[in-house]
């Protein structure tokens, strides 16, 4: 075997013929270095078609997020369609050059779109955290992640670690403390505190860090919301979030009764 072939996680020569190579990415890592047991490291050198598949730690991780992109791709597509509908209706008198245009806007949002929620999955939002008063901004930080860290301990079992504490606006009222955006690691330590806070029992509220698009969207969803409610003889109408989508859906009168419902 050449000698240029490099771990992928030790960054070390690999210098035995023996070695596991990732199914996916192809790239290649000692056997120890992988993590494989010996049942594991046989399955992987049988000659022939071989039914037991490798992916590195970097694969594996894409693997599990690609469903829950693709139901957002697949919900973000649904919301171009209908402002793609509403823009045909209001401009039928347009002409082609200005409709392929509005295509390739509509295109880029989209991308731009993704990229931002991409980016915002792994930050959540607290409200009512109270602000230090603190002169240097870094000694703010602190104190405020040390809040954070102290509001989750009471609701999880481990405080994930974080990556950053931002407060949002400018303040302009020393008694309303401003919104705090806490940004973790990755995008699913975000996703479990958001699933675990229904367990806290204090006055600080968390939300996920939406993008213009989505907050305008649940506008018009609580819209909708209180005008179907508003019709004699309606069924109570909430709206729930379903894999991170907000839809509108009967309420469950063994529910508590609230507009907004998270997964």
């Amino acid at each position: 075997m050449p000698e240029s072939v490099i771990c992928m996680i030790c960054t070390h020569s690999i210098t035995a013929e023996k070695f596991a190579q990732c199914d996916s990415c192809r790239r290649p890592s000692h056997y120890d270095c992988a993590d494989l047991s010996s049942t594991e490291q046989r399955c992987l050198e049988l000659k022939g078609k071989r039914r037991v598949k490798y992916h590195c730690d970097d694969c594996e991780k894409g693997l599990r997020v690609l469903p829950e992109l693709l139901a957002k791709i697949t919900a973000l597509q649904q919301e171009i369609e209908q402002l793609r509908s509403q823009t045909e209706q209001a401009n039928r008198g347009v002409v082609q050059s200005e409709s392929l245009l509005m295509d390739s806007v509509l295109f880029e949002r989209t991308l731009n779109e993704i990229s931002d929620r991409q980016m915002r999955s792994k930050n959540i939002i607290m409200y009512k955290v109270a602000e230090s008063l603190k002169a240097e901004a870094a000694e703010r930080q602190k104190e405020d992640i040390a809040k954070v860290n102290e509001i989750m301990s009471t609701f999880n079992n481990s405080c994930p670690e974080i990556q950053m504490a931002i407060r949002l606006g400018k303040r302009e009222d020393k008694n309303v403390p401003r919104p705090l955006k806490i940004v973790f690691k990755d995008s699913d330590t975000a996703l479990n505190i958001l699933r675990r806070n229904q367990l806290y029992k204090g006055t600080v509220q968390f939300s996920s860090d939406k993008t213009i698009q989505q907050r305008n969207h649940l506008k018009s969803l609580k819209l909708e919301v209180e005008r179907l409610n508003a019709m004699p003889g309606a069924q109570k109408r909430i709206i729930k979030y379903r894999n991170g989508i907000p839809q509108i859906v009967t309420q469950n009168s063994n529910k508590p009764k609230n507009l907004i419902q998270q997964q």
